[in-house]
């Protein structure tokens, strides 16, 4: 008779070698284990996906929100790469859970998410390490084939980056403007130190993204934007118009003309522009970003 997934951790736990109930985390890979149920319970309702469709789950640690993801009655993938939890995770859920061991920032997402199992609308889900946390929710909404939904703990400083909405929020910034710009994003709440296992020094919080099927605007290319967006962020003391000569080459007054067109000061900088204000830029700069001696230079 083959053992629950419970019995399984129960079966490791009272053998002589590690188990995941007493597994260390790992400092250099930024892991604080989430073991309050409560908070479990509700990062699981929302990651729930549409009937026919699974989730993959990114990080799974010692498998406790994999345990609420698996009672949705879907199929689920979980992405891991410390090498120490992959054979745990394998005895305690069985064939019930497919593992991918791999590193989620550099994971070949479209393969993974194009898998048959998991449907037409997979959702991904983690507790994401707060040192690449944000590095794979990029990760995922540069993917030429993003998932339908990712519902994601972060650092709660992080987390206020990317759900920020517009320039009259705090938190406004690069991290804002590239996630708003390929998603709704909504912040769903806070969870403190107690939840994990070492506490971490700061609090996290969840937030929702679901990846536009379409863009938010009209541009002429999303290399382009990306371009304009890093180099003004990228020089923050610096107004625009010096941030865009300095790092892309571009002319002063071409610059100041744009801003003028578009009804923006000509000491704009970046933390003041909207997403329609980035895409507007973007139009009328293009041209001169794909001019012979602008077109070959690296993002900023």
């Amino acid at each position: 008779m083959s053992r629950s997934p419970r019995n399984r951790a129960d079966s490791a736990a009272a053998g002589a070698g590690p188990s995941l109930a007493n597994i260390d985390p790992r400092k250099s890979l930024g892991q604080h284990f989430l073991h309050d149920q409560g908070v479990l319970r509700r990062i699981a309702a929302l990651a729930a996906p549409e009937p026919g469709s699974g989730v993959v789950e990114v990080g799974p640690g010692t498998g406790a929100l994999t345990e609420h993801l698996l009672g949705l009655g879907c199929p689920v993938h979980a992405v891991e790469r410390d090498d120490r939890l992959l054979p745990l995770l394998a005895d305690r859920f069985g064939p019930a859970l497919r593992l991918h061991a791999a590193d989620a920032v550099h994971l070949d997402w479209p393969s993974v998410l194009g898998d048959p199992a998991l449907g037409p609308r997979p959702v991904v889900v983690g507790n994401l390490p707060y040192n690449v946390g944000a590095a794979i929710v990029m990760a995922l909404l540069e993917s030429p084939h993003p998932p339908a939904r990712l519902v994601v703990m972060l650092q709660r400083e992080v987390a206020d980056r990317i759900a920020a909405p517009s320039p009259s929020h705090p938190a406004w910034g690069l991290l804002s403007v590239h996630a708003g710009w390929r998603a709704e994003v909504r912040s769903c709440f806070r969870v403190g130190p107690g939840a994990f296992r070492p506490p971490p020094k700061v609090e996290s919080a969840v937030i929702a993204l679901w990846p536009r099927a379409t863009p938010l605007a009209e541009v002429p290319s999303q290399v382009s934007f990306d371009r304009l967006v890093n180099a003004g962020f990228g020089q923050r003391r610096k107004q625009l118009a010096g941030a865009f000569g300095h790092s892309l080459g571009l002319p002063r007054e071409g610059v100041l003309a744009a801003l003028t067109a578009h009804g923006l000061r000509a000491d704009a900088r970046a933390e003041q522009l909207d997403l329609a204000a980035w895409a507007a830029l973007t139009r009328t700069l293009h041209p001169a970003l794909m001019a012979p001696s602008h077109s070959q230079e690296a993002p900023a």
